[in-house]
């Protein structure tokens, strides 16, 4: 089921002959009499934030939800301001909820009814103005209890779990061995930070893992003992599964680890031959691309720990194989960042007290640089795009090994030994383009997620010295940009340039020349590739006739021979 649509509401009214209206209601719909604007107003207050806070609704205002009867029940409304109505529906609820509100015309009645439809809130819980929260529980809409209420406020981060006292949790649960292990991190990092010159009970109170003396959630997930965090806080399970191949499992360790140390297990698994590195030469020297970059895999892991659902009861899982790194943590994105925005969009810490301290441990960046480097530590390498997914109750990042573009990475690499700056926005031009002949601005904003003129701006820097990676076709606001020479041969082969540059068959002859301006020398196969002919036996036969025509006596290109195979070079 889902939100209904007017003319489902329509189909619903035209059953009132042999129902009440309350029979037709549902967990997405409920039928109201009008008792008037302003006392429909808080009606409406009350049935937004009930609706907000589960999965969206409709409230139809003018129908007696007792009556049998079509004519008897539904009865209309009359007096209300649509936008006044609006208006009021945001400024009575907190946060203000924009509802859709509009007239639905019917023959009985005053002839028309108030249609008050609400989405799904993005910034649970909601609550009016007087202080009253409810949530959609099938037809009825009951009180927010104690425990989803605060479930709400912490998935939406409008409450910081991980600053509240652990219960039940002394300072003498907390570990040395720890303590010393964040003073290690700490040092490596930032080795004049003036925490490191604290004693252990004013360096807790600088991390916030400790407020007035006591323990809180933060101080737990860095530094409580394993039995200590396995009472406490049982849902801090962190699960890693390495894929040995598509059926089978080398290793699978579940294991309730305070924070740096789960971090530091993952940094020694993929330093370590489970990680393998390959070479790919690069002029003088050689380039190592690892199965993945271990700066992607700590900031993935970071980022699993620091911002998932601690009352969610589910664990972290590392899913690893050759093929993939998939990233799996417990609660839904929070306050409007999406997998479409989630490279632009400000950070926003559900535990904003565990991700200050990773902070002053200079472990995370406060403003959201992690994700651009999961995503930059994967491109210059040629790997594919990391990958982002929500079902609204777990995030799931994909890191992939699979279909690497080691000619990408000698681009980048080549660049950098020059002195020119690529950027994360020029590897994901570069990383679109791999798999398509050019890209417009339109397209060029949607895999940056960038507004249109800023994405204009980043395709004419990559056009322009010292990058040189692009060219532009045409000069109107429809231009589109592709690999320049250079690039295209090295990423795609020797005819994707001038393949690009245009297909039409009238052009077939003048392609050739410029291919072969640049190649010395063509053959069958590759006149079929240029010209995008494919390599069925018809193709064969077309590419030899082309050749046949283009030798005669008024031609320009001349058959040779090498090893009993013809080749043709420009006359």
């Amino acid at each position: 089921m889902s939100i209904p649509s007017n003319e489902d509401i329509l189909a619903l009214l035209a059953q009132l002959d042999d129902a009440i209206a309350d029979a037709l209601e549902s967990e997405f719909l409920d039928f109201k009499p009008s008792l008037g604007p302003k006392e429909d107003l808080k009606v409406a207050c009350e049935y937004a934030v009930c609706f907000a806070n589960a999965a969206g609704g409709v409230v139809v205002f003018g129908v007696a939800d007792k009556q049998r009867g079509r004519a008897q029940a539904i009865v209309g409304t009359h007096g209300h301001d649509v936008d006044v109505f609006k208006r009021g529906i945001y400024d009575g609820t907190r946060p203000g909820i924009e509802a859709e509100v509009l007239e639905l015309s019917v023959p009985e009645g005053t002839g028309k009814l108030l249609i008050v439809r609400v989405p799904e809130g993005q910034q649970k819980p909601y609550g009016t103005a007087a202080g009253l929260f409810k949530q959609r529980v099938g037809k009825n809409c009951m009180p927010l209890d104690r425990v989803a209420f605060q479930r709400a406020q912490v998935a939406s981060a409008a409450l910081d779990w991980s600053g509240a006292p652990a219960q039940g949790v002394a300072l003498s649960d907390l570990d040395p061995l720890q303590l010393e292990r964040a003073r290690q991190v700490l040092r490596s990092k930032a080795p004049s930070s003036g925490l490191l010159d604290l004693p252990d009970l004013e360096f807790l109170q600088g991390l916030e893992a400790v407020r007035d003396g006591v323990v809180t959630h933060t101080g737990v997930l860095l530094f409580a003992r394993r039995e200590v965090l396995a009472r406490c806080c049982p849902q801090a399970q962190f699960h890693y599964v390495l894929h040995d191949s598509e059926t089978t499992v080398a290793r699978n360790d579940i294991d309730r680890l305070p924070l740096l140390e789960a971090v530091e297990r993952m940094e020694q698994v993929f330093v370590g031959p489970l990680n393998p590195e390959r070479e790919i030469e690069l002029g003088l020297f050689k380039l190592r691309i690892p199965q993945y970059p271990i700066e992607g895999v700590r900031e993935a892991v970071l980022n699993a720990l620091t911002h998932r659902d601690y009352l969610n009861p589910g664990e972290i899982l590392v899913r690893h194989s050759a093929q993939e790194l998939v990233v799996t943590s417990p609660g839904g994105f929070v306050a409007g960042i999406t997998p479409e925005n989630i490279l632009r969009h400000e950070a926003v810490p559900r535990n904003r007290t565990l991700a200050n301290a990773l902070v002053k441990l200079r472990l995370v960046e406060s403003s959201g640089i992690g994700r651009r480097r999961i995503f930059r530590s994967a491109l210059v390498y040629g790997k594919r795009r990391p990958q982002y997914q929500t079902d609204g109750y777990t995030v799931t990042l994909r890191l992939f090994n699979r279909e690497t573009h080691s000619a990408v990475a000698q681009v980048a690499a080549r660049l950098d030994a020059a002195g020119a700056v690529v950027t994360l926005d020029h590897l994901l031009v570069l990383d679109a383009l791999v798999g398509q002949s050019f890209m417009d601005v339109g397209q060029a904003a949607q895999v940056l997620q960038l507004p249109r003129d800023d994405a204009r701006a980043v395709l004419e820097a990559m056009c322009a010295a010292p990058l040189n990676l692009l060219e532009r076709k045409g000069h109107t606001s429809a231009a589109t940009f592709h690999l320049s020479k250079g690039v295209a041969t090295v990423i795609k082969g020797k005819a994707a340039y001038t393949r690009t540059r245009g297909l039409n068959p009238v052009r077939y002859a003048e392609l050739v020349r410029e291919y072969l301006s640049d190649h010395q020398r063509i053959d069958n196969a590759l006149l079929r590739e240029l010209l995008g002919l494919g390599d069925s036996p018809s193709a064969q036969v077309q590419a030899s006739r082309l050749f046949k025509k283009w030798c005669l006596p008024e031609g320009f290109l001349t058959k040779n021979s090498a090893q009993g195979k013809p080749y043709y070079t420009l006359r």
